[in-house]
């Protein structure tokens, strides 16, 4: 091995010899690339930072030890984009940060001390590049200051239960049943390519196959690193009790308001109500129970974490179905199940706040629940969506699925009012639609 610029064995060493990247491209410092060598695929760029600017090719088992094991360090090299809004860092992340494959059967043979998650990623080097479509890996320029990272103390607890819940589902035969709503920070993302084609694997503990999944740090966590949010100690004061998490803590600041009326609860934190009939009011308020008087609670961004107030009638039916995003009918048609909005809405945990009227009609807090959606609802959902496809794919609006139709999820209009319309790939308009969960659907899940 030639002479390094850098200690091999010092993880501060490699940290200050990355800061020269800060601002450069891969190819204005090295000149050894060929045509081949200076690929359009992004995910290449970190292996080629090891090689050409690095000057160091880690071992065979890269899967399961830091690239530079000798100083415990861990190199990750992760896309952003520009941030358009006005506040907050000038970059957002492009997308999650995988860190490693999960073995499906090494991972039960494993504790959180002797995880091979935390071996490889406990200490990370992570350099930051502006993302450009169609722009060669080595002419993209890295950004920001390279971060030093290791988990925060209150973070790190939370990651902990993450891992075991991933854990305690493959014990349990349901690999394929994993999903990024499981968890809070960390997640188990598809490593696959999609669709029929893809290869599945086995796991330990069920005949069904299951995709392909890595340990990844959601993209909602690592824009908060990019932000420096990660080291707040944010609303919820984890750090207070660290080992209890998110869950626990967020549901003991709801404890003792069951069967409160709204008015009740509105006094008891200094809460005016301007307009009852506001349309966000209830969630106001579940954020001023929360601590905030703001629309953020930084634990929640950085698990992805969606909060939904919902309203009861009497006999527990919700007033309104939950809706997601109108869907481009010419967009949808050309995507698959799995890159799509409708999948990826599914697939966040929801933290629901409900409320329910009483006989009176008074309205009073009936339990707070953190919720995603089971792998069976998660398959239905998949049929309403793939044929929602083939019918818009025909052209016969008017069989869109109904509500009737599936005990999960329907589609229905969303624009704000007939005439509100989006083209169709057959050339004719249509008024703009969503997904749907149905109101029973909602109302036997906030019941278990």
């Amino acid at each position: 091995m030639p002479q390094l610029p850098y200690d091999i064995q010092s993880a501060e060493s490699i940290f200050l010899y990355s800061q020269k990247l800060t601002n450069k491209t891969l190819g204005s410092i090295t000149n050894s690339y060929s045509t081949a060598d200076n690929p359009i695929n992004k995910g290449r760029l970190g292996s080629m930072v090891e090689e050409h600017f690095f000057q160091y090719k880690p071992g065979a088992n890269k899967d399961h030890v830091p690239d530079f094991s000798e100083a415990g360090l861990e190199l990750k090299v992760t896309g952003v984009l520009k941030n358009s809004k006005a506040t907050g860092s000038p970059y957002k992340a492009k997308e999650r940060l995988v860190l490693t494959m999960i073995s499906y059967f090494g991972i039960v043979e494993e504790t959180w001390q002797t995880c091979s998650l935390m071996k490889k990623c406990k200490l990370m080097l992570i350099l930051f590049y502006l993302y450009q479509k169609d722009v060669p890996a080595s002419d993209l320029r890295f950004v920001m200051e390279p971060l030093l990272w290791k988990f925060p103390d209150a973070d790190y607890e939370i990651i902990k239960k993450d891992w075991e819940a991933i854990q305690k589902k493959i014990f349990e035969g349901k690999a394929h049943e994993l999903s990024e709503g499981d968890t809070f920070y960390l997640g188990a993302c598809r490593k696959g390519a999609g669709g029929t084609k893809e290869s599945l694997r086995k796991q330990p503990f069920s005949s069904e196959l299951a995709k392909a999944r890595a340990f990844a740090l959601k993209q909602s966590y690592v824009n908060t690193i990019i932000s420096s949010h990660a080291k707040e100690t944010g609303l919820l004061n984890t750090n207070d009790d660290i080992k209890n998490g998110i869950e626990y803590t967020t549901l003991d600041k709801f404890k003792n308001l069951y069967n409160l009326s709204v008015e009740e609860i509105s006094k008891i934190y200094d809460f005016k109500i301007k307009e009852k009939a506001a349309k966000n009011y209830l969630a106001d308020l579940s954020l001023r129970i929360l601590g905030t008087k703001k629309r953020n609670i930084p634990e929640f961004e950085k698990a992805d974490i969606v909060l939904k107030t919902i309203r009861l009638s009497p006999s527990g039916m919700p007033k309104e179905a939950i809706s997601f995003p109108t869907f481009d009918f010419i967009d949808i048609v050309s995507s698959n199940w799995e890159d799509s909005v409708f999948y990826e809405k599914i697939n966040k945990k929801i933290f629901f706040v409900v409320y329910q009227y009483d006989k009176n009609n008074v309205l009073r807090f009936k339990k707070a629940i953190f919720w995603n959606m089971p792998y069976a609802d998660r398959e239905e959902a998949r049929i309403v969506w793939e044929r929602t496809v083939e019918i818009i794919k025909q052209g016969d609006m008017s069989q869109l699925p109904k509500s009737s139709d599936s005990n999960v999820a329907h589609v229905r209009p969303h624009g704000k009012n007939k005439a509100d319309t989006l083209p169709l790939p057959n050339g004719g308009e249509f008024t703009k639609q969503c997904f749907w969960l149905n109101a029973k659907y909602i109302a036997g899940q906030l019941s278990k």
